[in-house]
């Protein structure tokens, strides 16, 4: 199997539709030909936030000299993104042969009745991951859930410390309709023993609904923010000079990704070392600051310097939506071409109020996804002014150029990868 015979196999495979349930995927695990023991496995879930904090807590791990596997999702432009080694993608061809090897397993254990069906899309990508950490001796693999936590894949792991991020509504179908429902779900990750580091403030329902399940299960629990562990900032030039002052000492850091957000989400992956000292993994101070000022993440407030400017960003709901506007507010943003497009389980017209008042021009199209909304339907939840539907990006991205304005580009993280591929010419793998 090649690159190529990999997507066009996952292609079929995505077409099968996916499902939250552990059993199966438990069972495939349990069988798998590999020992993955030996890999020290954090995991991450949140409504917000997750990926970013993931990338931080990978990128101080790597400082530290460790070899760090990281597994996330979706992917901006290519699946390769989800899996990575020190930042670094799975090569085309490792990537083949792990999936080779998934699909080998699955199939023998369906034909000898082990287990009762072939993987999902995501449980494939995750089966990917285990085959490519344990053949690369990863030390730590930091994991971030897909969706919620209780039934996600990754649950089926024996991680040694897991995180909860910020909790907002999003996919309410699935995981509740309260913020309470919603946070019960994402803390099905918590373990037995297992420490976790919540990030969500100390006087919300989400926060005192994933103690309460942290006590049931006698995990050790870390706030990232109370009156013990507080952060500070100051926005100077293109960084946020900041500090962090917990129980135990204060760090003083740089964070260089756009938005006051990632100052917390900084954070957040400093409250994790901290837990996982009372494990016995000393990282040093030197590692964890570098780890943070080193730290980028694609598709998060990202900005380019073509003709009048672009801001990218991947935020896809209320909350993410809010900090973005948070930091266009910081920068006096006003005036921007608007290129937007959502997904129809979206709460848009939120998001589009938080957006209104620092744009003039507005170019609707749709996301590369057959759950996009209609163009024509989102168009309604606009006042009126200038605005124009593109369904073709490029021809979005070309009519925005026209008004000679910075462009602000939103609203989905599969808008933003397909945009991101024009805007820089690159890696497009066709997945």
């Amino acid at each position: 199997m090649n690159f190529k015979e990999a997507l066009s196999y996952l292609d079929f495979v995505h077409e099968r539709g996916t499902k939250l349930a552990l059993e199966n995927i438990q069972k495939i695990i349990d069988n798998l030909p590999v020992s993955i023991d030996r890999i020290r496995f954090i995991q991450v879930a949140g409504t917000n936030g997750k990926g970013s904090t993931s990338h931080y807590l990978t990128s101080i791990l790597k400082e530290a000299g460790y070899r760090v596997g990281m597994f996330t999702s979706p992917h901006l432009q290519s699946l390769r993104e989800r899996i990575t080694i020190n930042k670094e993608w799975i090569s085309e061809q490792d990537f083949a042969d792990a999936l080779m090897k998934v699909k080998s397993v699955s199939e023998e254990l369906v034909s000898s009745g082990k287990v009762d069906e072939p993987p999902t899309y995501f449980e494939h990508m995750l089966l990917v991951s285990l085959f490519y950490f344990q053949k690369k001796e990863v030390d730590f693999a930091v994991m971030e859930v897909g969706l919620g936590g209780r039934l996600d894949a990754t649950s089926t792991l024996c991680p040694i410390l897991t995180i909860i991020t910020s909790i907002s509504f999003d996919h309410t179908k699935t995981l509740g309709k309260s913020l309470a429902l919603i946070a019960a779900e994402k803390a099905g990750i918590i373990k037995k023993g297992v420490p976790v580091v919540s990030s969500c403030r100390t006087n919300t329902v989400a926060n005192r609904t994933i103690r309460r399940i942290a006590e049931e299960k006698s995990a050790p629990f870390f706030n990232t923010f109370d009156k013990n562990n507080r952060i500070t900032f100051n926005r100077v030039s293109d960084f946020y000079d900041s500090s962090y002052c917990t129980d135990k000492r204060e760090y003083r850091f740089r964070v260089f990704m756009n938005g006051n957000h990632q100052v917390s989400n900084a954070a957040t992956s400093i409250k994790a070392i901290e837990a996982l000292e009372t494990a016995g993994i000393d990282i040093p101070l030197p590692a964890i600051i570098s780890g943070i000022e080193k730290n980028q993440v694609p598709g998060r407030i990202e900005t380019f310097n073509i003709r009048s400017g672009i801001i990218l960003d991947g935020g896809h709901n209320e909350e993410s939506i809010k900090a973005l506007s948070d930091y266009l507010k910081e920068k006096g943003k006003k005036g921007l071409t608007l290129i937007f497009g959502v997904l129809r389980d979206k709460k848009y017209r939120k998001m589009i109020r938080y957006l209104e008042p620092f744009v003039e021009h507005i170019i609707i199209t749709e996301p590369v996804s057959p759950r996009a909304l209609p163009a024509e339907k989102l168009v309604r939840a606009f006042p009126e002014r200038h605005i124009s539907i593109q369904k073709n990006l490029g021809s979005a991205l070309e009519e925005a150029f026209k008004f000679n304005r910075e462009i602000l580009i939103t609203g989905s993280l599969y808008l933003a990868g397909e945009m991101r591929t024009l805007v820089t010419g690159g890696v497009n793998d066709g997945s």
